[in-house]
Formats: structure tokens, sequence, C-alpha cells
């Protein structure tokens, strides 16, 4: 309960192994698989195919992690972090490692894929291509796809986003302020989701050029016309529409704190760690028989399933946090804390891979059967992720 300072969290590690770990599988299932899960699908289809609210896992957990130097300093009475030494720490954590990886995928995934460089002469190439070098690519609708080779890069853009808000957000939600700032960020989280995309879509069509409002499918990667489905959602999915996420994990940071002040007591550490292991078993047949089509488009889900399942994320956040006992027991294990280890490498890779072993340009003869490529894509994705991670995660020190 009282893991010494210089010691990793394994128990969170884990958190970040499950979340993309659901990614893979959501991006696997669509990749390889093909099929859309419905009510007569196995559960863990219909599991993959929810993957990607392993995306609003990380967001959750960002929140919360960035926003604990800004509780600490309000507990003691400290000045804020540096803003300066906040930005050159997340640059140093982010950039080297998403820089190569966009060098491999312009230099080497893209012609693999399209044939040729071709698609960097037109507009929509070299739009992209700027716009993904400072991780603004998600503010426009033509890059927002990035190019068709790796669209997990979205959300990341969003992460971003979120950096160079966070030291104007985060005093927002220490001490007694969370109150007013939680229930704020939560509407306007939900007010943009309902309204933003129908108030902003018509605007975007009139004043985007066509040669800049190209979309390339998801599946097949081919371009087209930018279409309004996914332009609604390229809408709904703008920072102010995931900032509930954020919010939340930054209230659970200030609860944190103030768990932490003293020696906790166990009667809140054990109610967190049986609300957080509810939420585990609950969650996960309510998501089984939750169709794909109400999470992307259901009303009942934006106002109410998708607030409730950030708040249990937000709980299994916190009890990994604070090593309560069955949630420590679950994620600190030897198969998950590896994986988030490597996680922020694996998410980068596990798209591109994905696609060149699902158009056959990568081991096409290995195996046969959605089963053994997606095993084949997992084991090349973790090996290409643990070198990146020795490359330009990895801290240089004796001790690692």
């Amino acid at each position: 309960m009282n893991p010494t300072s210089t010691d990793r969290n394994r128990a969170l590690d884990g958190i970040r192994g499950l979340a993309i770990l659901w990614v893979f599988a959501f991006h696997a299932n669509a990749l390889l698989i093909g099929a859309s899960a419905d009510a007569t699908a196995g559960w863990g289809t219909s599991l993959a195919e929810k993957g990607m609210l392993g995306v609003q896992l990380f967001f959750v957990l960002s929140g919360f992690l960035l926003a604990r130097p800004w509780m600490r300093a309000a507990a003691i009475g400290a000045p804020y972090p540096s803003i300066g030494r906040f930005f050159t720490r997340r640059a140093r954590r982010i950039f080297p490692t998403y820089w190569l990886h966009l060098a491999l995928l312009i230099g080497l995934i893209l012609p693999i894929l399209h044939g040729s460089f071709a698609v960097l002469g037109s507009e929509i190439g070299r739009t992209s291509l700027w716009l993904h070098i400072p991780l603004l690519h998600f503010l426009h609708p033509g890059s927002s796809s990035s190019l068709g080779l790796n669209m997990a890069l979205w959300s990341l853009s969003i992460e971003a986003q979120f950096y160079l808000l966070l030291p104007l957000l985060a005093p927002l939600f220490v001490r007694n302020r969370v109150l007013i700032a939680l229930p704020a960020a939560v509407l306007i989280a939900l007010a943009w989701k309902t309204y933003a995309p129908g108030l902003l879509m018509e605007w975007v069509y009139l004043n985007v050029s066509p040669s800049g409002l190209v979309f390339f499918d998801p599946v097949s990667g081919h371009a087209g016309p930018f279409p309004p489905q996914m332009m609604h959602f390229f809408l709904e999915r703008q920072l102010p529409g995931e900032i509930i996420a954020f919010a939340l994990g930054m209230a659970a940071a200030n609860l944190y704190s103030r768990l932490r002040r003293g020696e906790p007591s166990p009667q809140p550490l054990s109610a967190i760690d049986m609300a957080a292991f509810a939420f585990l078993v609950l969650a996960t047949p309510a998501l089984i028989h939750l169709s794909f089509g109400e999470i992307l488009t259901g009303v009942g889900w934006r106002l109410l399933g998708m607030p409730l399942f950030l708040v249990g994320c937000t709980l299994l956040v916190l009890a990994a946090a604070l090593r309560t006992p069955l949630i420590d027991g679950i994620f600190a294990g030897p198969i998950l804390v590896p994986i988030g280890i490597v996680s922020y490498s694996l998410f980068l890779w596990h798209e591109p891979i994905l696609r060149l072993v699902a158009t056959g340009r990568l081991l096409p003869d290995a195996c046969d059967g959605a089963p053994c490529r997606i095993a084949l894509a997992l084991g090349l994705a973790l090996l290409v992720a643990a070198a990146s991670y020795v490359l330009t995660e990895r801290r240089r020190s004796p001790r690692v």
C-alpha cells in the first residue's frame, strides 16, 4: 500500500497493458476479421469490437498521472510545477519515439501500402505531413485519418492538445475547486458531443476545399470524399468532447492526493477496491451485449453509458494507483505489466503492422486463418515495440 517513490506502479502498468491489448483487438478485428459483431457473435469478438474504448482508459490515466504534481503542490502549499519544465519533459517523453515512428511510417510503410510516395505531392498529403509533425493532425479533417496508414494516431493528437492546456486546467481541479470544475467539464463534453457536429459540419464543408476533404477508409485505406458520418465522428471526438475523460482523471488525482495525505484508512481503500472490481465484473457482460452502433451513434450511450463507463475507468485507475489488493492482484501480474511498459511504442506500431499482415505484404505465407494472423501480428508488433522502447524510451541508466 505504500510503495517507495522509486518503484514503478506495476498495477498502473497493467492498466496500460489492458488498454493497449483492447485497442489492438479492435484493430485486429477490423483489419483481419472484418465481421461486425452482433447478437450471435462470440463474446471475444464482441469485446474486441468495443476496443476503441481502450483509448478512453488511456485518457483517464493521462489526466490522473499528469495532474498529480499540481495536486501535490496544492496539498503542501508549494508553487505549481514549472510550465517550461512540464512541456520539456512531455516533449522528451513523446516526440523521439513518435518522430521515429513517423519517419518510418512515411518513408517505409507509405510506399509499401500505397505503392509510391505520390500522395505526398497532393494538397492532402502535404497538409497531413506538416500537421502530423507537431501532433496537430486531428485538428484538420483531411489529416485526421493519417493517410490510411495509422488511424490510431488521432488519439495521440488529442493527448497532445490536452498537454498544452494542462497547466491551465489542472489548477481548476485542486482542493475543492474540483466540485465545480468536474461538473462543468462533464456538461461541456456532453454538450459538445450532442450539438457541435450538427452546428459545425456545414461550416467545414463550405470552408475547406474539396481537395482538402479527403478521407482514407479505415479498413481498405482507399481515399475518397469525406463522408458525413465520419465528419460527425471527427467533430464529436475533438478535445472538448473528450475532456470528460481527462477531467475524471484529474478529479481522481485530487482524491488520491487527499487519501495519501496521511495514512490511508482501510474503509475507503476497501470501498474503492470493491467498486473497481465490481466495474470489471459488471462492465464485461454489459459491453458484450451492447451493439457497436449504439456506441458510435446512440444517444443513451452518449448521455449515460459513456459517462458511467468513464467513471468505472476512473475507479480502476484510482484503485491501481493505491495498490488495493484485488486490483493489484489482477493487473500487477507478469503478462500485462511488460506489455504496459512498452504500451506507447506498441500503440504507435500495432496498426501499421496489422495493415501489412492484412494486405499480405508482411510474411504472406506464414499462416492461414484469422487467429494465426492475429497472433503473428501481435508477436511482430510486440517485437517492434520492444525495439522502439529500447531505442527511444528507456532511460539510460545502469539500474535500468
